[in-house]
């Protein structure tokens, strides 16, 4: 029972900071998530729009800028460390300083220059145009603050990195709300004046721009404070006898490039469905609504979608470390089995989240899109399954990079582009489908990204799944626990509000559903040991004498 526990040590797990590092930067993606549902409440749909397309825009260029560069400038640095080269590892920092505060002003001015062309000739909002010109600078600031991050790890610190993310997106929600109430009020009397209505939207919109770009200076200026006080553990190191300097500047931007290359790639792909997703909607349709119903598409379905598959995702990062771990030592088997428990606690947490979000869509859009419920609850219907796609791509995705098959991930990635290119256009042209075209398209790349990245990943560790146990089970269960929701709801929904209506449900419909899993024996006693909540698992299972 104890077997995978006794064959784990210490020096092959995945680093633990490594760990709490990418939990703490999902647990960042969700408050910036959250703070694009507050932004709608003080905004409107229109102003989520007019700001999110400033932001993939920034999204963009800081991908292309600085985009993989910690990750890599610490990798670099770290190799340099642990042998010794303490003189080379110096001037390697500066040398990619340089080279990133030059190409991060580059992509400031890129971004301030053709901000008014992006957003009105290419993404045709108009309204972005002045919310991008404010947020242009954050590009060389993310530059420097990413330049500070790997220095960080390069001393062999994630804590840093960690508390950077949630630090700015904390910040962001603050300040962003800050501002964009303050600037909303001058923005109400704008439109009052010229009546226009969507001057107040806009901005608003530069109010949460105005606290990107505060919270980004100060995400820099705690990053120099804390980089200072690493760096006097090393400072006073020499250069060990007979050893010469070798890294240049060319060498230097070459070896970073080279590392940041494929990372840089893959995300620049996953950003891909946002931007061109509007483009085609708006030359689709060519009114002003579009920003409006895009608006609605991210802070209603996509908020939902997003903090429900960050939420699960958090709970399979340790998984993928453990599966790695076992290869590294060529125990195949418990690789296998640890990999097949990641994706049977993946399948049982979104197989329940997408099968309650869909029984439940009209509560769920009453509590989150306010004023648009029918539109959102036709999008929590036809596109809930998202949710099970992402989850399980990203850890498909996660194992294959973490076994150095990244060139596969990029492929796979391009190809559900193409699908959802593709998906997109022709349910728009023909389908008439509307925004509701971006949420089935999304269905399709998503679906395909799912299928590629699982077949390369069972292949690569040779696993043969038990489809019964892990998909079928769990799926069955969740349609039967949502269709006790909805039933639940239409009991419940005349005598409660739509959010205590959700809650009930959910808290019903979620133990009936793990008490029906743990009844058909669903988890084995040797795979909840690989899975976080695993033990909790167990002892609820004991207690029903199920184990």
């Amino acid at each position: 029972m104890q077997g995978l526990e006794l064959r784990e040590t210490r020096g092959i797990r995945m680093n633990q900071a490594e760990i709490k590092r990418r939990q703490a930067q999902a647990v960042a993606e969700i408050i910036a998530l959250v703070t694009l549902a507050v932004t709608a409440r003080l905004t409107g749909y229109n102003g989520v729009a007019y700001v999110a397309v400033a932001l993939e825009v920034f999204g963009f260029f800081h991908t292309l800028v600085s985009g993989g560069v910690s990750d890599g400038l610490g990798r670099m640095l770290r190799i340099r460390n642990s042998k010794g080269q303490y003189r080379n590892a110096d001037l390697m920092r500066r040398n990619v300083t340089v080279f990133q505060l030059v190409l991060g002003a580059v992509g400031t001015l890129a971004v301030m220059a053709a901000a008014g062309d992006i957003a009105e000739q290419l993404f045709r909002v108009q309204y972005s145009s002045f919310i991008l010109l404010i947020i242009g600078p954050v590009v060389f600031l993310r530059s420097v603050s990413e330049v500070l991050v790997g220095f960080c790890k390069g001393e062999g610190a994630e804590l840093p990195a960690a508390a950077a993310g949630i630090l700015r997106q904390l910040l962001i929600l603050v300040f962003g709300m800050l501002f964009c109430k303050l600037l909303g009020g001058y923005g109400n009397k704008v439109s009052h004046l010229l009546v226009q209505e969507n001057f107040a939207s806009m901005y608003g919109g530069v109010g949460v721009a105005v606290g990107v770009t505060l919270a980004e200076v100060l995400v820099v200026v705690f990053l120099l404070l804390i980089y200072r006080g690493s760096r006097r553990r090393t400072v006073n190191k020499g250069l060990p006898d007979g050893m010469r300097i070798t890294a240049s500047f060319a060498d230097s931007v070459r070896t970073l490039c080279v590392n940041r290359s494929i990372p840089m790639g893959i995300r620049l792909l996953v950003l891909f469905f946002l931007p061109v997703g509007l483009i085609l909607f708006q030359g689709s349709t060519g009114d002003e609504d579009a920003a409006f119903l895009y608006g609605v598409y991210l802070a209603g379905y996509g908020m939902v979608c997003g903090i429900c598959a960050l939420l699960v995702t958090m709970t399979t990062i340790p998984v993928c470390g453990r599966t790695m771990a076992f290869l590294r030592r060529e125990e195949h088997r418990f690789a296998r089995t640890v990999f097949q428990s990641g994706v049977h606690i993946s399948i049982a947490h979104t197989a329940f989240a997408a099968a309650f979000l869909t029984a439940m869509a009209k509560q769920a859009a009453e509590v989150f899109c306010p004023g648009q419920e029918e539109l959102a609850a036709k999008m929590f219907r036809g596109g809930s399954f998202l949710i099970v796609l992402v989850v399980l791509s990203w850890y498909f995705g996660r194992t294959l990079m973490l076994a150095g098959k990244k060139i596969l991930v990029l492929g796979a990635v391009s190809f559900a582009d193409v699908i959802f290119l593709l998906a997109a256009a022709v349910l728009l042209k023909v389908g008439k489908a509307g925004i509701l075209s971006l949420v089935y398209a999304g269905i399709m790349g998503g679906g395909v990204l799912c299928i590629v990245l699982g077949m390369l990943a069972y292949r690569q560790l040779r696993v043969r799944a038990d489809w019964l146990q892990i998909l079928v089970v769990p799926a069955a269960a969740a349609c039967v626990s949502g269709f006790l929701g909805m039933l639940l709801a239409k009991v419940l929904s005349p005598h409660m509000s739509g959010f205590v209506t959700l809650l009930v449900c959910f808290v019903i419909t979620a133990a009936l559903y793990w008490a029906g899993l743990l009844l058909l024996r669903n988890f084995r006693e040797q795979e909840l040991e690989s899975i976080p909540g695993g033990r909790l698992i167990n002892a609820v299972g004991q207690l029903m004498r199920v184990f």
